[in-house]
């Protein structure tokens, strides 16, 4: 949806045409001599080079016409050759088609990152910042306070109301803005789902006290809600509104919410700003949002053009055996994050120049696309899946065309794509005995649903199993799993509970490759700053379970026959806040576990096998007071030989800050000296985790490392030798932008042992960028003997 501003005081529109209705004309409809003249379709080509300039004659992945085969979550880019009978004002939208399934529109989503968030500058110059509804520019003033602008109103006898003179490609779900009210008896509102002037949706703050939801129909106003509200003068509050249909839901602060229901659909619009008269107040941070979603194929946007940037003749359809009646070339545009193109002008067009009153002629539009792995209700794309794409007019009516863009669907090897779940301890890769490789993720992060997939085939190629019956609970926000011979265990907490699911792999005897507990609620602890679990596997059969209990955590046990006891309450005397546990099942069924306070602390305690739980031990002091630090500490690494535990966290603070450190406990419970790992700065809350981008396991008595590099992405890799020396960091996998990596020990057939791991090669807190790859272990130098 393009929202934009209309002539003269009416206020909002939107420029892209109706959605197309009915049945269109088939996209292959042949054009011959005696086809009326119309809109027509006389070429099209497949860009394989996402980067290249949007005019260049390069980066294309095959002659034109010819159809291509694209590669999932790779972006690719399309370009039409358009014969126009009636050029100036066209506008096209896109439609596809799913292995000859019916025709549909294409939607704007972007890719890697579906956020559709949009913050408009408020503006040193009034008049082309904002549109007056009512007062002028004399009731607004601009203020500039280091980074932040606001505006300033203040009216009169008469009322002021502004409408922002700011675009969004896409339709408005959200409004959010700073508010402060001036000492006295001040007003102040937000306009949205503006039609005219006299006929909008408001939200008003009055002093002393009240929030009132209001609807204004040809000037007259109707009370929709209201609730009393703590307007502390001279205090900026956050004024948020999101829209759903008909519905809105107000919230002010951080401790009012209002839902208000209009009784009809809520129009898009621009947002305004309102004071009535004899009142003033400030306005700043002013941040729009849409609803992002992430379909199995999508118009994203374009990393070379801006949406509207003009495009040159390329191709050379228009007016050869196609039908085609004219080759003068009048325009046409690249499209960028946008569902329609920008309305043809040929006004100063060298066709326009040439003919004077010409009305037909060829144009060229570009369409930068992708086509998803996974998608939203976890869809899935698979090797040899069709797409065809169409270009449609204003009415929603196919261009004629002798030819049909259509590519062929591959899914590129060791490519996983969909998103990690989020604030991970262990979620695989883990080996069933047969081979079979699993791993714990999500479609896409605009839609939180859990799904294991596996790989039968040593990681070349993943599919989910058993879509049908996955757990329901979504809020995937913190995360661990454990292998107990043929089923996996989860521990996952939500903003509200704490749930544990388990699915069967290929190697169970009666229910193989299957969900065996979609949602066991075990706890509903009180909220914590950072959602975190993990989980512990005892040889008896038992689970230990560790969750964010309010400031605390909190230890509980599932015995063998799937009961669950009381908890165990962490550090209850202590007054830091704590949070980032990990856990590991050591020798004698003794836990391990680690964890960090919010006082830049880490600590060390053992939960023994009588659920006794040892005296702390301090591990470091450096970790970080930043909420961000929370999850500064690896998962942990136990060695069966000397039965001893590698702690490998990240200093923040003292010496080589932002590098990761290992101490180890010894079979008696005592800490040796911290050691560097390495010299690399590794990087912290990549992205929505507040971990450290970094993952460890043990390979025998050495420990195995991978590390983001906070400065380049870069994933490198570190090792300690047989006695416990590490070596130097090498790097792994280059030219991404990581941000996740989790991953095990694993034996293959032929190779011998690797590091098997998942990353997220870069999606920005996006999705469709998790891949994998492995690291040989059995020839690393400084190996005395293969251990187990």
């Amino acid at each position: 949806m393009l929202i934009a501003f209309a002539l003269a005081g009416l206020v909002a529109s939107c420029d892209s045409p109706q959605q197309p209705s009915g049945v269109a004309p088939a996209a292959d409809q042949s054009v011959d001599a005696s086809t009326p003249l119309m809109d027509q379709q006389t070429a099209f080509r497949f860009r394989q080079d996402f980067a290249a300039p949007l005019n260049a004659d390069s980066g294309w992945a095959a002659a034109a016409n010819e159809p291509v085969t694209v590669f999932t979550d790779e972006p690719f880019r399309l370009r039409f050759e358009v014969e126009s009978a009636t050029a100036d004002g066209a506008q096209f939208q896109l439609q596809y088609r799913r292995n000859d399934e019916d025709w549909q529109p294409m939607l704007a989503e972007n890719f890697p990152q579906p956020a559709k968030v949009l913050r408009p500058d408020l503006g040193i110059d009034v008049n082309s910042a904002w549109q007056f509804l009512s007062g002028n520019a004399d009731s607004v003033s601009i203020e500039e306070d280091g980074e932040q602008v606001s505006v300033n109103l203040s009216s009169n006898d008469k009322p002021v109301n502004l409408l922002g003179r700011y675009e969004s490609l896409w339709e408005p779900a959200e409004f959010a803005i700073d508010v402060r009210l001036p000492a006295g008896n001040n007003t102040a509102g937000i306009l949205f789902g503006v039609t005219g002037s006299d006929n909008y949706h408001r939200v008003v703050l009055s002093a002393p006290g009240s929030l009132s939801v209001e609807r204004v129909i040809n000037g007259q106003t109707r009370l929709v809600a209201e609730a009393a509200a703590d307007l502390e003068p001279d205090q900026w509050r956050e004024l948020k509104i999101a829209i759903d249909g008909r519905q809105a839901s107000i919230e002010y602060g951080e401790s009012l919410t209002v839902d208000a229901d209009f009784a009809a659909v809520i129009p898009s619009s621009v947002v305004g700003l309102h004071v009535p008269a004899g009142a003033s107040a400030a306005f700043a941070n002013l941040v729009i949002e849409g609803e992002p979603r992430s379909p199995l194929v999508s118009i994203i946007a374009s990393d070379s053009f801006a949406h509207g940037a003009e495009t040159t003749d390329l191709l050379s359809g228009s007016g050869g055996s196609s039908g085609g009646s004219s080759s003068i070339f009048i325009g046409g545009s690249g499209v960028s994050f946008a569902r329609a193109t920008r309305a043809l002008s040929v006004e100063n067009s060298a066709g326009r120049a040439a003919e004077g009153t010409l009305d037909s002629g060829q144009s060229e539009w570009e369409w930068p696309l992708v086509v998803r792995r996974f998608a939203d209700g976890a869809q899935t794309n698979n090797n040899g899946d069709r797409y065809a794409f169409r270009m449609v007019n204003d009415a929603g009516e196919a261009l004629t065309s002798n030819t049909v863009a259509q590519v062929t669907v591959a899914v590129p090897a060791r490519h996983l794509g969909g998103v990690f779940v989020e604030t991970p301890a262990r979620i695989g890769p883990f080996a069933a005995s047969n081979g079979d490789l699993y791993f714990l993720m999500e479609p896409a992060e605009t839609d939180n649903m859990l799904m294991a997939v596996r790989s039968s085939d040593g990681g070349e190629s993943w599919q989910e199993l058993d879509g049908n019956n996955r757990p329901a609970t979504g809020d995937l926000e913190g995360f661990a799993a454990v292998l107990a011979n043929d089923t996996i265990y989860m521990l996952h907490q939500t903003s509200d509970h704490v749930f544990l699911h388990a699915f069967h792999t290929s190697d169970h005897p009666t229910q193989p490759d299957s969900w065996a507990i979609q949602d066991e609620r075990l706890a509903s602890p009180q909220e914590p700053s950072t959602q975190v679990a993990d989980i512990a596997l005892r040889s008896d059969g038992s689970l230990v379970a560790v969750y964010g209990d309010g400031d605390k955590l909190e230890l509980r046990v599932r015995s063998a026959d799937g009961s669950w006891g009381d908890g165990t309450v962490v550090d209850a005397d202590q007054a830091r806040q704590l949070s980032g546990p990990m856990l590991v099942t050591g020798r004698n069924n003794t836990v391990h576990m680690a964890y960090t306070g919010s006082d830049g602390t880490a600590w060390y305690r053992r939960f023994e096998a009588d659920n006794r739980l040892s005296p702390r031990q301090l591990i470091s002091s450096e970790l970080g007071t930043d909420d961000n630090d929370a999850g500064a500490i690896l998962p942990l690494v136990w060695l069966p030989a000397s039965d001893s535990v590698s702690i490998l966290y990240r200093r923040a603070t003292g010496a080589n800050p932002g590098t990761l450190w290992e101490r180890r406990v010894n079979t008696a419970g005592q800490l040796a000296d911290a050691v560097m790992v390495s010299d690399y700065a590794v990087v912290q809350n990549a992205v929505d985790s507040d971990q450290t981008g970094a993952d460890a396991i043990a390979d025998g008595q050495r420990v195995q490392v991978l590390f983001i590099d906070a400065d380049n992405r870069h994933i490198y890799h570190a090792y300690t030798d047989d006695d416990g020396n590490w070596q130097p960091a090498t790097l792994q996998v280059a030219d991404i932008n990581a941000q996740w990596v989790r991953g095990s020990r694993l034996d293959k057939d032929g190779t011998g042992p690797v590091y098997g791991f998942v990353y997220d090669a870069g999606s920005y807190g996006g999705s469709g960028k998790n891949r994998y790859h492995e690291i040989p272990l059995a020839d690393l130098p400084g190996r005395s003997g293969v251990q187990r």
